[in-house]
């Protein structure tokens, strides 16, 4: 038969309770019965003890008392003694019932021998009472003459009861040791299975928890490739249809953005070519002599263009990784000509703000994509002259640090707000200052440096500057090697 478990999630968790419940309920009340039980036998033991020894010794005293009555009668005659006599004989008589109404065992033909005993003894006190006899009747000493064994058997009937009373002690320890053997064998029994319940019933919920646990994750990471597919209690089924929804939701909603991203930076890119086109013209002098005040102005018109050129291919980049369509075209390059035309192309900008430039960059070649490690390199030293005060610095190094290409772009900035620091890299985040702060514009640059720099399979690093400035470390292995003839470097 196939078992059938609830279908909701709390259905199931009554179950698990029960199913774990039951087993450590069942033994408890085992356990309680045989207590129970123990207890009960326990207490009728100790109440027939205590009443075995109580009419024992009853019997013991009122048995010395008449046998010394009625010796006394012998030896001084005196009527008075019968009264006595008759009393401890009662009182003998009554232990005596009281033992027959226990189980007295083997002590039960001593005490039929006192009650025979008693009895005679009685029958001489009262013919000597009928016949007023005297001092030294010698019926009545016959009499006690065959009495003389009385007290030996109420010391026989005494022992017996003490060791039948040890007996019962010693089988009741024993029943109580079996009823504790028994209670530790069900637990040991109980404990493996409880344990395999409570794993059972954990691992029926764990299964499906993970799994939600793991679709909220790779969502919350924008991996939207994993269909959400969730198997287990309906509440949970119906939680992992409600991810599966909100997926698809997130797919089309990312593929909204990159389609509405492309179009724009597409539609931005043909009046901008047009735009800089003119202002390259405007400057070679094809349709006139420029003056020099009017010169100036078409260098900023131009120098603008580049930057908002440089913005476009951000959301391009960004748009193109969104749709997981990033590749990377290896070819071997000179690692120094990539750095010189990307100082070229801000060049203008750097004279303006009278910067001072320093490149460290080493004679080697290196495989990487040329176009994409050019998008780094100049997001990051775009982002240093942006901010770079009027005289201030600019460092580049690059070297081979026996891994792979360290490259350090640093400036003398104000640096990065420590607030800003833990988003650095996020999309769109422009930082949370309205008027200082280097993460300015569209918050793309640094977003397409890091997914850049991760398609190589290489890291982008913020490390702290002692100069107060932002100092970028940029690691990839790029397997530089040196080039057989060094090639004079040009001033930057």
């Amino acid at each position: 038969m196939r078992f059938s478990r609830p279908d909701s999630l709390r259905g199931l968790i009554i179950m698990g309770t029960l199913l774990v419940a039951t087993p450590l309920s069942a033994a408890l009340v085992h356990s309680t019965l045989q207590m129970r039980a123990l207890s009960s036998r326990s207490a009728r033991l100790v109440a027939h003890t205590a009443e075995s020894i109580r009419a024992a010794d009853e019997l013991a005293r009122a048995g010395a008392a008449l046998e010394r009555a009625a010796r006394l009668r012998l030896a001084l005659g005196d009527p008075a003694l019968d009264e006595v006599f008759a009393e401890n004989a009662a009182r003998a008589t009554t232990a005596l019932e009281q033992l027959h109404d226990t189980d007295l065992g083997e002590a039960r033909a001593d005490a039929d021998a006192v009650g025979v005993a008693v009895t005679k003894l009685g029958a001489a006190m009262r013919d000597s009472a009928d016949r007023n006899a005297g001092a030294g009747d010698e019926t009545l000493r016959a009499a006690i003459g065959q009495a003389q064994d009385l007290s030996s058997a109420i010391n026989r009937i005494s022992q017996a009861l003490t060791r039948r009373t040890a007996l019962s002690l010693e089988d009741l320890q024993a029943s109580t040791a079996q009823a504790e053997s028994r209670l530790f064998q069900e637990l040991a029994l109980l404990m493996p299975l409880t344990v395999l319940l409570v794993v059972a019933f954990l691992s029926t919920l764990y299964r499906p928890l993970r799994r939600i646990d793991r679709a909220i994750d790779a969502l919350g990471r924008g991996d939207y490739d994993t269909r959400i597919q969730i198997r287990g209690p309906s509440d949970l089924v119906k939680l992992g249809t409600q991810l599966e929804w909100l997926r698809q939701r997130l797919i089309e909603v990312a593929e909204a953005k990159n389609r509405f991203l492309r179009h724009m930076s597409h539609e931005l890119k043909t009046p901008l070519a047009s735009i800089r086109e003119g202002t390259e013209l405007l400057l070679e002098g094809a349709v006139g002599t420029v003056p020099t005040e009017q010169r100036e102005v078409i260098g900023i018109l131009r120098d603008n263009g580049i930057h908002l050129q440089r913005h476009i291919e951000n959301l391009l980049s960004y748009s193109a990784w969104e749709a997981r369509a990033v590749t990377l075209d290896l070819e071997e390059f000179l690692l120094r000509d990539l750095i010189r035309g990307v100082i070229d192309a801000h060049r203008m900008t750097l004279l303006a703000h009278r910067l001072r430039l320093t490149v460290e960059a080493g004679d080697f070649m290196v495989v990487a994509d040329r176009g994409k490690l050019r998008l780094i390199l100049d997001n990051l030293f775009s982002n240093a002259v942006k901010y770079t005060p009027h005289d201030g610095s600019i460092t580049v190094r690059a070297a081979a640090d026996g891994e792979g290409l360290v490259i350090d772009v640093i400036d003398s900035g104000p640096g990065i707000a420590p607030e800003d620091r833990s988003r650095l890299f996020d999309p769109f985040y422009t930082g949370r200052s309205a008027t200082t702060g280097p993460l300015k514009g569209t918050g793309i640059g640094l977003s397409v440096v890091l997914e850049f720099t991760e398609a190589h399979g290489g890291t982008v690093t913020l490390i702290d500057s002692a100069d107060g400035g932002a100092h970028f470390r940029l690691r990839l292995p790029a397997y530089p090697r040196p080039v057989r003839q060094p090639v004079n470097p040009e001033p930057a």
